[in-house]
């Protein structure tokens, strides 16, 4: 009876073809992605590389900006070229190839001339991760209209699932791998981070590979071309006009922001509390413990109760993390003995991390995918991104008040708006699809 019932909201999605080599090929090209940039981890060791040439927070902030802005900005012209299209698989793949070729130049620079010239080296980097966030961007409609269109509604949460699991399973590796790696026994200084960022580079070739054998179903488009001026044009009215996708844009906003602050609590961590550099291993893999396990267990709870249950669920973890960063410390000079367990206290921050970063992500995407026809699709993702594109800010806010205020104040500010995030989480509607026949049963 289940087994029916499956293949029926199956067939009614019009998903059947292709998902089961989607489901493999998309899930190993984006866990190989997103375990290749752990290498470089942006949260622990690409702010200690930065620091090491600068020691500027600013700057921490500013590759996170960057990355954020590359990725957001080319998706509305990418929504208005896409919408009429019934293929969309060529943008996917010209998009990464062309994206990721820079970082490969940055590497090559890092072998031939190392860091002599700390000036050229960040300026070369921030254009590496520049162009590898707006090759993102070019492609992250097709890429979700594509996933969209080939995974079925009730398979989502499994299949998002199994990106965190392997790609946290993958990143243990890398963990310890760093961890030794920028320790007194690795290659040191530059060296270590010269073969860490080689090693990011052939993790990024693995899933630009991944992303050329994806198979493409066709499903409706419009029946003609939306210019951009028509879509920004509709931008308020669709917020007006449509409560869930307002709710869901501000909760994101807020969710998403806080996880793009891990990197602070890295610098933290090395500046305040006196942890060893070598701890960005420990944390990366424990980061990754939180991505794997919770990955899975936000999966089952999409299928399950849908992705508004995951939303909840991610952003009460999003105002966990703030909080134990600021407890924590607290605990350890107040209790005897406990001061020289901080350092491993301390990474249950970066444990919910990975599961705030993995809910968020689970959970808003499922939550858009269920709002929107395939017609409607790239405009809704691309809009969505805009609006949220405030978030991308953030972490330069963070390193600019960081400047002026101590830590503890600023983590009281991100506890105030994880809070916000989790009260708006618990007004989000159900998801009611613009297409009653797509509409969870």
């Amino acid at each position: 009876m289940a087994k029916s019932v499956a293949g029926q909201t199956a067939q009614r999605e019009g998903v059947t073809e292709h998902t089961r080599w989607n489901f493999w090929v998309i899930a190993t090209e984006c866990s190989a992605f997103q375990s290749g940039l752990a290498w470089v981890d942006p949260a622990t060791v690409l702010p200690l590389f930065v620091t090491r040439l600068t020691g500027s927070t600013v700057l921490v902030g500013l590759v996170t900006v960057l990355q954020r802005l590359g990725y957001m900005l080319p998706q509305l012209p990418m929504a208005a070229i896409l919408g009429h299209r019934p293929r969309r698989a060529p943008f996917l793949r010209w998009g990464v190839l062309w994206g990721r070729l820079p970082f490969i130049g940055f590497v090559i620079y890092l072998w031939a001339r190392g860091v002599g010239e700390p000036g050229v080296v960040i300026l070369l980097m921030m254009v590496a991760y520049l162009s590898v966030g707006l090759g993102n961007g070019v492609v992250a409609v097709p890429w979700q209209d594509i996933i969209a269109k080939s995974i079925p509604s009730f398979l989502r949460g499994r299949f998002f699932g199994a990106i965190h699991f392997a790609t946290a399973t993958a990143a243990i590796g890398v963990g310890f791998a760093v961890r030794w790696m920028l320790g007194s026994s690795g290659p040191g200084f530059p060296r270590s981070y010269t073969i860490l960022f080689t090693l990011v580079a052939v993790f990024l070739a693995i899933s630009t590979i991944g992303c050329w054998m994806v198979r493409e179903p066709i499903r409706p488009v419009l029946d003609r071309p939306q210019s951009l001026r028509e879509i920004v044009r509709g931008a308020v009215p669709l917020l007006r006009g449509r409560p869930a996708f307002r709710m869901l844009v501000v909760t994101g906003l807020l969710a998403f922001s806080m996880s793009y602050l891990m990197p602070f609590y890295m610098v933290y961590a090395r500046r305040e509390l006196g942890v060893q550099e070598a701890m960005a291993g420990v944390y990366i893999l424990v980061m990754m413990v939180g991505t794997a396990t919770f990955g899975l267990v936000w999966g089952q709870i999409n299928d399950r109760w849908g992705p508004r249950s995951v939303i909840r669920g991610a952003c009460g973890v999003v105002l966990l993390t703030p909080i134990l960063a600021l407890g924590l410390p607290a605990v350890g000079s107040a209790a005897p003995g406990a001061g020289q367990m901080l350092p491993g206290l301390f990474s249950l921050v970066f444990l919910c991390g990975g599961a705030s970063y993995a809910g968020i992500w689970t959970g808003v995407t499922n939550y858009l995918f269920e709002l929107t026809s395939h017609q409607d699709r790239p405009r809704y993702i691309a809009l969505f991104n805009l609006f949220t594109l405030p978030g991308a800010l953030v972490p330069l806010l963070i390193g600019l008040l960081l400047n002026y205020l101590p830590f503890p104040a600023v983590f009281s500010l991100m506890v105030a708006c994880g809070g916000a995030a989790l009260l708006l989480s618990w007004r989000l509607p159900h998801p009611t699809p613009l297409d009653s026949s797509t509409a969870r049963e």
